[in-house]
């Protein structure tokens, strides 16, 4: 951390130039549209295992105008939509053709479903065989296997990575057995393409994704704290900060502004708790002292502020977790007070670890 006095004026600065940079990012973001293409016989329980996955059943909703004979487009929001398309099953070749053609130039991700309780049929393999030939993102999900026994779910693992020479996603839709395991492979094929946020906004696990940002997020800070060189870390840390409230204002579906985003740093990181934790870090990097070449001392100093700069971005992701998924109703005097039990609890463990 620098080694003088809270400079307010030198943060806003920082603050308004990352924001702006992040905040163009969030606009390119929502331009972008998903299609995740569901492929599978009608007993293979898509439907359910998107409910599974978003809370929606697609199937209640009205399709899209602009569907055809052979895709359902069906809107989760106004970015997600989910295009089933049974016109790949179709015996009628004209009609297959079609739905390869939408898949291929319009599909983000491709679902390709299989009912464990019956495993894979020759129609089927014969289907995927085709379907990996127009070279889209695909994972086979292996469904209803609370149908079976674990002996018998092996089996059928087993057949169908030999069948198809990809490895299932065994799933329950019924149970929601390896429905998370599913979401995050789905979130890991999106992240190539830079639409992973887009899913994660529809997806019922959006804790799962925060506290991973979150403790992503923390560990960079901790190295960014962690550079020899005292004022080197405002930049760097500050981006990261905003660029971790506007992902979690996103999957919130908050519109959030640069005063909103304000106002949580104000509750925390600039306000009268930040400002203790800077001041008490300044103190020990002024103890220990800056002297190039007393490499105990040095070491001392990285200690600190890597610890400090970890645990301010441990505690200000969480800080603004409640506050987005709260749609910012939670009064800002509640965010500060779990900003500081977030930031002492971190702090804290941190130094357990290294003692």
């Amino acid at each position: 951390m620098n080694n003088k006095e809270f400079d307010f004026n030198e943060y806003q600065a920082t603050f308004e130039n990352s924001y702006n940079e992040k905040h163009g990012e969030f606009e390119d973001l929502i331009k972008q549209k998903l299609i995740i293409s569901l492929i599978g016989s009608v007993n293979a329980g898509k439907s359910k295992t998107i409910n599974a996955l978003t809370g929606i059943d697609y199937t209640e909703v009205k399709a899209r105008a602009g569907s055809t004979e052979t895709v359902s487009i069906y809107p989760l929001n106004d970015q997600v939509f989910i295009a089933d398309t049974p016109g790949l099953y179709d015996i009628n070749e004209k009609v297959s053709n079609k739905a390869s053609e939408f898949v291929e130039k319009d599909s983000d991700v491709i679902l390709y479903f299989i009912n464990a309780a019956s495993g894979i049929t020759a129609h089927e393999k014969k289907s995927f065989e085709s379907l990996q030939k127009l070279g889209k993102p695909t994972i086979v999900v292996l469904n209803k296997i609370d149908a079976l026994d674990k002996s018998d779910i092996v089996d059928v693992i087993n057949q169908t990575k030999e069948e198809l020479g990809i490895f299932p996603i065994p799933i329950s839709s019924k149970t929601g057995e390896g429905i998370e395991l599913l979401e995050q492979q789905i979130q890991d094929l999106l992240k190539f393409q830079g639409k992973d946020l887009l899913f994660v906004k529809v997806s019922k696990f959006k804790g799962n994704s925060v506290k991973k940002w979150i403790n992503a997020a923390t560990v960079s800070a901790a190295a960014i704290g962690a550079l020899p060189i005292p004022g080197s870390d405002i930049v760097a840390l500050t981006g990261l900060q905003v660029g971790l409230a506007l992902k979690i204002a996103y999957i919130y579906g908050i519109k959030t502004t640069k005063q909103d985003v304000m106002k949580i740093v104000a509750s925390t990181i600039t306000g009268s708790i930040g400002r203790q934790i800077s001041r008490w870090s300044i103190t020990a990097l002024k103890a220990a002292g800056w002297i190039p070449g007393a490499q105990l001392l040095e070491v001392a100093i990285v200690g600190i502020a890597s610890i400090v700069a970890g645990s301010m971005t441990y505690a200000f992701g969480w800080a603004c977790n409640a506050y987005y998924k709260s749609g910012m109703t939670i009064d800002l005097g509640v965010v500060g007070e779990i900003f500081e039990e977030k930031y002492k609890s971190h702090k804290e463990d941190k130094k357990v670890t290294a003692s």
